[in-house]
């Protein structure tokens, strides 16, 4: 009687006594007053029995196991007693006459996430919502090969480098690039396709002050797209050439659009890989120039960020370039620009 002392009837809702007449469903284990039994008629679970619940105790040591086993690992969501999921990330819950699970060392406790456990999260002071920092919901494979969710705080390690100091020097978007580096470090694979890296081009590495990879490919681009300039030119004013051969220009800007839309898809692959890691060394070197504290988050802060002016300059020159080879074109082009516009 002791084992369902201090529980509930499931129908009448009351506490059971030592002197109540109980009475067990025989398939789930939930108990009941006699009496509410015999009104009832069948077991309240019956449409889960198929799916093998079966009853834990509300109150109790046996309760208080099941309460400790409904704690998820992985993301210390307190659940109901005997799920077999969690309800938050969907980890496999430990069963009540299981074994505790293995504690991760210090060494993991503090070091990167993905050097931890497959699937296992150990929440800490640093790494719980009440921490100061971004936190994002970050999803890995684990043991079993299942997609979990994981909460990444403030101080947790990304690739080597705490998520606040990564944010910091990001600025702009911090979530959507913390989740697709920790997914990088995860996984190990950096390819990721990037819609603005496609669409802007060498302005969107500019944008985030890639200042050697945007001006190399800035730089690319305007070549692959001369040849169809001066293909233009040649065929509104066949005079500005003279004597020079330009029956190739045709096939030369032909191959010159092909270049620069594969370098377009180059740039959509693999620009946030490189953003990682050219935004990883900026970060190591301020890390180990300024100490914690103000001086460290200021200049993260000046050192990542976006530059918006960088990106305005790039289209302003690619824009002069093309209205210089208009009047290249001559009159005639600039007419039937004119009249379509009169359109």
């Amino acid at each position: 009687m002791a084992r369902y002392t201090g529980n509930h009837c499931p129908v009448c809702e009351q506490v059971f006594t030592d002197d109540d007449d109980i009475v067990v469903c025989p398939d789930c284990g939930t108990p009941y007053h006699r009496a509410c039994w015999q009104k009832v008629g069948a077991c309240l679970h019956q449409s889960e029995h198929a799916a093998g619940f079966e009853w834990q105790p509300e109150f109790g040591p046996e309760a208080e196991a099941a309460a400790h086993a409904a704690i998820c690992p992985n993301c210390g969501t307190h659940n109901e007693p005997g799920s077999a999921r969690c309800s938050h990330c969907g980890v496999p819950l430990p069963r009540p006459d299981e074994p505790p699970r293995e504690q991760p060392s210090a060494s993991e406790e503090n070091g990167p996430i993905y050097a931890r456990r497959p699937g296992a999260y150990t929440p800490g002071s640093d790494s719980t919502r009440s921490a100061a920092g971004p936190h994002i919901d970050a999803y890995g494979a684990g043991a079993d090969g299942t997609i979990y969710r994981r909460e990444v705080g403030p101080e947790d390690a990304i690739d080597g480098i705490k998520a606040k100091h990564w944010a910091i020097f990001l600025g702009r978007s911090p979530m959507y690039y913390l989740m697709q580096f920790f997914r990088m470090s995860e996984t190990r694979r950096r390819i990721t396709f990037s819609f603005s890296a496609f669409f802007f081009g060498p302005a969107y590495l500019l944008y985030r002050k890639m200042w050697r990879e945007g001006i190399l490919t800035g730089i690319l681009s305007v070549l692959f797209y001369l040849p169809g300039l001066l293909d233009v030119v040649a065929y509104y004013n066949p005079g500005f050439f003279g004597s020079l051969p330009v029956g190739w220009l045709p096939a030369a800007a032909t191959l010159g659009e092909i270049a620069n839309w594969a370098l377009r898809v180059v740039l959509a692959l693999f620009a946030v890989s490189w953003y990682e890691k050219h935004a990883k060394n900026r970060i190591e070197t301020v890390c180990s120039r300024c100490p914690e504290g103000p001086e460290r988050t200021q200049e993260l802060s000046r050192s990542g960020g976006t530059n918006v002016l960088a990106a305005i300059l790039y289209f302003a020159l690619v824009g002069l370039v093309e209205v210089a080879f208009l009047y290249m074109a001559g009159p005639s082009l600039i007419n039937l620009l004119f009249y379509d516009m009169r359109w």
